[in-house]
């Protein structure tokens, strides 16, 4: 059936979206590798493309290879020498007084990377923060974050996504640190932007399958090429039903992303939407007890059956550029997106470790839609003035964030679930009058933000670079909650958020930095009893330098302070707010090609992030921050274009370790998750199959089968690393 859709695709291109569609719909994933070996066998009878049409495109790939991002999705590489997350423009590395992270594309294929926070072990001085169950993305980032804390954006603009990391991504930028003056809303752990894969002006389509050990799997299909007049698209579609590792539950979702851009002489366009639909396990992992473990099995679960999360995403962007001539740019920037959903929760509220008794009470919620709209119009230009050249950004942007739940059900406490004897299927939610918690039904926050911002990097000599910017920012929030609605939060304000930062070019490939920038932070998201933390604010202080070692190596060395006041932390469902926390530390990255053929990923970090004034308990003074390691690091290293005797194709193999240091579980430091080393190792095997670019990836996760913890949301809420795994990839491009 997949020969089928391809071979409709090139025999009439503009019938793309249809036919993708209604196709995935009946993958089943125990024949994805079926499908796949089909699409091999049919693929020599595809109908080659004429060199006359080839011929026809090649005006138009040459204005688009000018425009082209530095990152597009044909990079085989570790590193990459521009980013667009620090200026929101292509920017050499070098040239930034901020320290920026790059997961590449490469890297994420060669490790299978399906979670943001899996993604995050080839970055320093980040580590998982408490992810809603696992429903949610939630990073920390030197020592600051959650999940719904605003930090994650896509292809910069702030996500309502839970999970955004998918098949439609083509590489992750990481800015640490403040990162308000363009961002807005922001904690001062810094942003990441997940950047999307974008539509190419070369046919190009890739057919792929992969299952795991844990049973079941997922398939993709990805399609993008020319239309002609300077159109190209791209689909991007996958299908997943996979089994969940822990006990019961199963990761389902479905994925349609059509996107179309135009390059004309002087301006382009850019279209994308993503529609995706999910129903995945709610998990709150497991518990400790007296600051120890309780003692029961590595998969054994706490909940229930009726554990899980559904519902629905879809996101629209647009972007217009328009050169007006060498110097000078403009840039219209539109984001809409929309995530509605329910769950299930049979919640662990105690522990009895003598008996084994475990209390629990079944919940529910439902009618969440979290929306953010943005827009955004930004001026870029590099003039010179007073005999200097300035790198100019100008903007000004409008953001409404929305979380929302309609209705909280809330069930009796009972004690018969044992951990001892586990028996399941006992728990189910009731959703009706008798359950429902009016006082926090209609729970409802909303902010506005209207700001004006300018950063100005001026090349005041051959070997200094001096950055000025600063922010603008009106916001409004209100925040309201129960039937009939009542306000309990409403505030407005006016902020300025300045930035500064000085470069010095010790040579052309070795730059030094410094930067002062500040954040702020109304809190986009309520507690599990509806309560908005007060707004934060922090201040970052950095100092860094960055190497170019070769064209294909880069390395990278940054020191900092920050502190945050008015922080706002969730402890088992509760806000727990401190008046003013510390982070300061060093980190240290190398990333890229040290002899042909081989990459190596490489980082470290060292954090002490903690608790300046409790402002409430003071006995808190001086504990570490929950789920912020005092050292991490990761070591990967990867071997291509290898060739075995006797043996079709070329390999690649690799491997490597990451790192997690002890981290306390909550404020009061009463327990510690303990440090952990997890081991990861692949082979791919890539070969001309009928003509046909063939692959085979075969990934052993967790090789020496670790019993790690990742992050906690309280003693009761400590979520756990998947066991040791398998995962299998098949894919045919052409």
């Amino acid at each position: 059936m997949i020969s089928i859709i391809i071979m409709i695709i090139i025999n009439n291109k503009m019938q793309w979206l249809q036919v993708a569609n209604s196709s995935l719909s009946h993958f089943p994933v125990g024949k994805i590798f079926l499908k796949t070996a089909l699409a091999l066998a049919c693929s020599s009878a595809f109908p080659a493309f004429s060199a006359d049409s080839t011929t026809s495109q090649a005006e138009d790939q040459i204005t688009v290879t000018a425009n082209a991002s530095p990152n597009a999705d044909t990079d085989s590489s570790y590193t990459a020498p521009q980013v667009s997350t620090a200026s929101k423009m292509p920017t050499n590395r070098l040239d930034e007084s901020q320290s920026v992270s790059v997961v590449t594309q490469q890297q994420l294929n060669d490790y299978q990377v399906t979670s943001l926070s899996d993604a995050m072990r080839f970055v320093s001085g980040v580590a998982q923060a408490n992810t809603l169950a696992g429903t949610e993305d939630g990073i920390m980032r030197r020592g600051f974050g959650s999940n719904s804390d605003g930090s994650i954006f896509r292809d910069g603009i702030r996500s309502s996504q839970g999970l955004n990391l998918d098949a439609t991504t083509d590489h992750v930028e990481v800015l640490k640190g403040s990162a308000s003056l363009l961002y807005g809303i922001q904690n001062p752990g810094g942003v990441i932007n997940v950047v999307s894969k974008k539509p190419q002006y070369e046919w190009r389509t890739k057919v792929s399958g992969r299952t795991s050990s844990e049973g079941g799997g997922a398939g993709t299909v990805d399609v993008t090429g020319p239309l002609g007049n300077g159109f190209a698209f791209r689909l991007i579609a996958e299908k997943q039903n996979q089994d969940y590792w822990r006990n019961f539950g199963a990761d389902k979702h479905t994925l349609i992303a059509p996107s179309l851009q135009w390059y004309g002489e002087k301006a382009s366009v850019l279209i994308s939407y993503e529609d995706y639909q999910y129903d995945i396990p709610y998990d709150r992992g497991t518990a400790f007890i007296n600051g120890k473990p309780i003692n029961v099995g590595y998969k054994t679960r706490l909940d229930d059956y009726a554990n899980h999360a559904w519902g629905r995403t879809k996101t629209f962007n647009t972007q217009y550029n328009y050169q007006f001539n060498d110097t000078w740019s403009t840039r219209v920037t539109v984001g809409l997106s929309q995530r509605r959903y329910d769950n299930n929760e049979v919640r662990v509220t105690a522990v009895n470790t003598t008996t084994g008794a475990v209390t629990r009470r079944a919940d529910a919620n439902r009618g969440y839609n979290h929306k953010t709209k943005y827009v955004s119009w930004d001026m870029m230009g590099t003039p010179t003035l007073f005999g200097m050249t300035h790198n100019i950004l100008f903007g000004t942007d409008y953001e409404m964030v929305q979380t929302y739940r309609a209705h909280q059900y809330q069930g009796k406490s009972n004690t018969t679930f044992n951990y001892n004897d586990p028996e399941y299927g006992i728990a189910w939610p009731v959703t009706n009058d008798t359950t429902e918690k009016t006082s926090a039904a209609n729970n409802l926050n909303r902010i506005h933000n209207r700001s004006v911002y300018l950063k100005d990097s001026i090349e005041l000599t051959s070997n200094w670079t001096g950055v000025v910017g600063g922010r603008y920012q009106h916001y409004e929030q209100r925040a309201s909650q129960g039937v009939p609605a009542e306000l309990t939060m409403d505030d407005e304000g006016n902020k300025f958020l300045p930035q500064m930062g000085l470069i010095y070019k010790l040579t052309p490939s070795v730059s030094l930095y410094s930067s002062y920038s500040k954040s702020f932070t109304p809190s986009t998201d309520a507690d599990d009893n509806g309560r908005v933390g007060k707004p934060e604010q922090g201040t970052t202080w950095e100092v860094g330098s960055k190497w170019q070692v070769t064209p294909k190596l880069f390395a990278t060395l940054a020191l900092y302070r920050i502190d945050e006041r008015d922080m706002s932390l969730s402890i088992n469902g509760d806000t727990h707010e401190i008046d003013k926390a510390r982070s300061s530390g060093v980190e240290m990255e190398l990333n890229g090609e040290v002899v042909p053929g081989v990459d190596i990923s490489a980082n470290y970090s060292y954090d002490q992030a903690k608790i300046v004034d409790d402002g409430v308990d003071s006995d808190n003074d001086g504990n570490r921050l929950a789920n912020a390691p005092r050292h991490s690091g990761a070591l990967y290293l990867s071997h291509g274009g290898i060739r075995i005797p006797s043996v079709p194709g070329k390999f690649r193999i690799g491997g490597g370790a990451r790192y997690v240091g002890a981290r306390a579980g909550d404020p009061e430091n009463s327990f510690t998750l303990p440090d952990y080393v997890v081991a990861d190792s692949f082979v791919t095997w890539n070969n001309q199959l009928l003509g046909k670019e063939t692959q085979l990836r075969l990934n052993l996760n967790n090789m020496f089968n670790k019993h790690y913890y990742t992050s906690s949301g309280g003693n009761l809420r400590v979520q756990e690393g998947e066991t040791r795994n398998v995962v299998l990839e098949a894919s045919v491009t052409f």
